[in-house]
């Protein structure tokens, strides 16, 4: 008898001990949800400001471009050159915004789309350039694709200069 009575003692405690620890976390699990949810939400306008960031970098640097050309004669060929890199700013900025080591598998295959060959022709000049541009060019990320056109269109426009 003292043994049902204790077990039936030692199953409704257990019983309780669990219900309040599911309770525990149930309350957690929300808590959870509500975070993921509030981060899900904070991400996409993140991801909405670096896409209007990148549209806006595309459109100065496309200004900037179209600048030198109505300006300049003697550097076609740079232009020409440079030109798929700052048509496709906003394609290769997003494709760098998913890490390291993306810039140059992303700008190879922007270029294979405007002409098989451009891509040598831009790897070709960025080697004869001075070593900073050579060092953003082989960063191959997005600080380095950043400056890079920034460097690249400066150059253009001091050429145009001298």
């Amino acid at each position: 008898m003292y043994l049902v009575l204790f077990v039936t003692v030692l199953f409704i405690g257990i019983s309780i001990y669990f219900y309040f620890r599911a309770e525990g976390l149930q309350r957690t699990l929300f808590n959870a949800k509500r975070e993921f949810n509030s981060t899900k939400k904070e991400n996409k306008s993140y991801v909405d400001s670096m896409a209007l960031i990148a549209k806006r970098h595309e459109d100065f640097a496309k200004h900037r471009l179209a600048q030198i050309k109505a300006n300049q004669t003697e550097v076609v060929e740079i232009l020409e050159t440079i030109t798929p890199l700052i048509n496709n700013y906003s394609v290769i900025f997003r494709e760098c915004l998913k890490g390291k080591g993306k810039l140059q598998p992303i700008t190879k295959k922007c270029y294979e789309s405007y002409d098989i060959e451009g891509f040598k022709r831009l790897v070709a000049y960025i080697s004869k350039e001075e070593a900073h541009i050579k060092r953003m060019w082989s960063s191959n990320n997005l600080s380095g694709y950043i400056s890079l056109i920034e460097a690249l269109l400066l150059t253009a426009e001091q050429t145009k200069k001298s």
